[in-house]
């Protein structure tokens, strides 16, 4: 959780796609072997800019391509950054690839490349997501120009029910502390902070702090 959280502070510099490519690989993601990282957003137009990249050498980074351009690609990429393709993988195992998405709605992808096939699919995948979804979050307020692919509307998630106390200890969560940490920062008891937490779990349908966390940064709550 730590790295999360350092990853979440490090955002708040507003790197560039380019920037956070790089930090995955280099700093985030070396120890699973991944050596390249790509940042896709898709525009207005539902055409799609390759805002970020590291490492990959087709000469991709910085361009765009029109909707009919991309569409048109016969790569399995395409499918999951689309989301016909459910599996995150791509057929070789050594690219796994994540739609980056705002209240519900598609906005772009996350693909990480690793040096060989990764076997630990699962594990790689789970670390991997801890780090989409606040990229999914810093994406969509650091680049209005933007927008989602899919019409799909935010579900009424029970987020609307949580109060000032508990929203400030859900930012906590995100951040990574712990509930006497929580307690002593905002002047309540242990015993309170476990209270609200599980208030805070049935409001957002969730069943432990980690998915508290990835919902309350993929619904922009905080």
């Amino acid at each position: 959780m730590n790295e999360i959280r350092s990853f979440i502070e490090w955002l708040s510099y507003h790197p560039t796609p380019d920037e956070i490519s790089r930090a995955l690989v280099l700093d985030h993601l070396s120890t699973l072997d991944a050596c390249c990282a790509r940042i896709g957003l898709f525009n207005r137009d539902d055409s799609l800019t390759i805002a970020g990249e590291y490492g990959f050498e087709d000469g991709m980074g910085g361009k765009t391509f029109s909707s009919s351009e991309w569409r048109a690609w016969n790569h399995e990429a395409v499918e999951i950054a689309t989301g016909k393709n459910t599996d995150h993988w791509s057929k070789d195992g050594m690219i796994l690839m994540f739609q980056l998405r705002h209240r519900g709605a598609i906005q772009g992808h996350l693909a990480i490349k690793f040096s060989t096939p990764v076997e630990e699919k699962s594990k790689v995948e789970e670390i991997v997501l801890d780090y989409a979804v606040p990229l999914s979050l810093y994406l969509s307020l650091n680049h209005e120009g933007n927008r989602t692919i899919s019409n799909t509307h935010r579900e009424d998630t029970g987020s609307e029910q949580l109060t000032q106390r508990q929203i400030s200890i859900l930012r906590g969560m995100v951040e990574g502390k712990t509930n006497h940490e929580l307690a002593t920062e905002l002047g309540f008891s242990v015993s309170t902070i476990r209270h609200e937490t599980m208030r805070i779990y049935q409001a957002l349908s969730v069943s432990d702090r980690k998915e508290a966390a990835k919902k309350a940064l993929a619904l922009a709550i905080l």
